[in-house]
């Protein structure tokens, strides 16, 4: 008896090199291969199991090898694509799942899942690597986020240092976060950890982690990439989707998906909202602005989330200067917009036509419901010769008049200023001065 079945194939039927897992049987012996447990509760980690069949365990076996020899469906409505490898009558036989029957396909599925689950109870860890979340911290650029790297198998891993990972987006992205979505909603708090700086780098001299057989190594980050959340506990896990390498053994263990035991969570208190303060505002604000850069609000879409928006051209790349604040649920307008443009080389040219929209920052915050009483951080608006409540750029502006809706104001795009928080707003020449915020600097 000898066949393999592989999870996770692409949908095209080809292999799937990230985070495959597999289960072969060799005789009396079954191997499962734990590529990839971030959509399976009930595993965790990465791994390779190997099971003397007995009892059940082996009648299930043979049960699926004989499922797996079945005649072809042509009139098939399987959308599954996993792939398999077999023994028929002497003869080798591979091919997907939907190629078989519904009802084939089903008992095929059920098989499979009960061995790899035997596999994993019951079987010797040949390769196991897990990670959990050991503590977090907070310090005064951000947080400390301590991980466990646990290897309980018999072959050294090794993998590089999560500063030095990718973290651009496309096919070859790592992540490394802790979040509390162990259902798999949407998580409450959140901290990215991939890319971001060591705590300790001389721990680990060679930017590259080796964690030897039955033995657990502690990694410590800083990072400034953290979601929003209100101060409370929570029960805490850890996720990776990376590369590692297994010494000593071929696998296909090398791009792997995997997470923390979603039985034993570490529980956090936080004793204060992130951000509370106006530095934690300015750091949240700097990873938002990196995280939404991709998601722009086009005309007539709905907006996610609450803040200030920059309005950028839908052809071409022309920014507008000025932001202007929407809440999760209004609508993009679909008219042309007119605004001075973001630009030091156009000073005084006008954005002007269809746009979308861009989140830049938080938008004017009250303390609470109804207060006039602005969040410490969030202002748009600023009297002259007062400190200044928010870093970043700032322009004059002044009355010229009122129109049958609304007071009419001009810009006075040359005197615009770059400044810290707690710095003087300079004067402003003109009727009803204001200071009007519009952003941190470009680049």
């Amino acid at each position: 008896m000898q066949y393999s079945y592989t999870t996770n194939g692409a949908a095209d039927g080809s292999f799937n090199a990230y985070g495959n897992n597999e289960i072969t049987v060799s005789g009396d012996v079954l191997s499962v291969l734990i590529g990839d447990s971030d959509g399976d509760k009930n595993i965790n980690g990465v791994g390779i199991y190997e099971l003397k069949l007995l009892n059940k365990n082996l009648k299930d076996a043979q049960k699926l090898a004989e499922l797996l020899c079945s005649p072809d469906d042509p009139n098939s409505d399987v959308p599954i694509s996993d792939l398999y490898g077999t023994t028929c009558d002497g003869k080798m036989r591979s091919g997907m799942m939907r190629n078989f029957s519904r009802p084939v396909a089903i008992k095929i599925a059920d098989l499979v899942d009960s061995l790899k689950s035997a596999g994993v109870r019951e079987g010797r860890k040949i390769v196991k690597l897990d990670l959990s979340l050991a503590s977090i911290n907070r310090a005064v650029d951000g947080f400390l986020v301590s991980l466990r790297f646990v290897n309980s198998g018999d072959y050294p891993i090794t993998f590089k240092t999560p500063d030095k990972w990718e973290t651009k987006v496309g096919k070859y992205m790592d992540i490394l976060a802790v979040t509390d979505s162990s259902d798999g909603m949407s998580s409450r708090i959140g901290f990215a950890l991939a890319g971001q700086p060591l705590a300790n780098p001389a721990q680990f001299p060679d930017d590259e982690i080796t964690v030897a057989p039955h033995s657990i190594v502690v990694v410590t980050i800083k990072t400034t990439h953290i979601q929003k959340f209100t101060a409370g506990t929570y029960d805490l896990n850890a996720g990776a989707f990376m590369e590692i390498k297994v010494v000593g053994l071929e696998s296909s263990l090398i791009r792997v998906d995997f997470h923390s035991d979603y039985k034993n969570p570490t529980r956090v208190a936080f004793d204060r909202d992130y951000p509370s303060t106006p530095q934690e505002r300015e750091q949240w604000e700097a990873y938002q602005r990196t995280r939404m850069s991709q998601w722009s609000v086009k005309p007539g879409q709905t907006f996610a989330e609450d803040g200030l928006y920059r309005a950028v051209r839908t052809s071409g790349s022309a920014r507008g200067l000025l932001l202007k604040p929407f809440k999760a649920g209004d609508v993009a307008t679909t008219e042309p917009v007119t605004m001075p443009m973001d630009s030091e080389y156009t000073m005084g040219t006008n954005i002007d036509g269809p746009v979308q929209w861009v989140w830049e920052a938080s938008a004017p915050t009250p303390v609470k419901q109804w207060s006039f009483d602005l969040i410490d951080g969030t202002q748009q608006f600023c009297e002259p010769g007062v400190a200044c409540p928010r870093s970043g750029r700032w322009v004059p502006r002044v009355s010229v008049g009122y129109s049958m809706l609304s007071q009419e104001y001009q810009y006075q795009l040359a005197n615009m200023v770059t400044l810290r928080r707690g710095d003087t707003m300079p004067s402003i020449k003109g009727d009803f001065p204001k200071w009007e915020w519009v952003g941190v600097p470009r680049g």
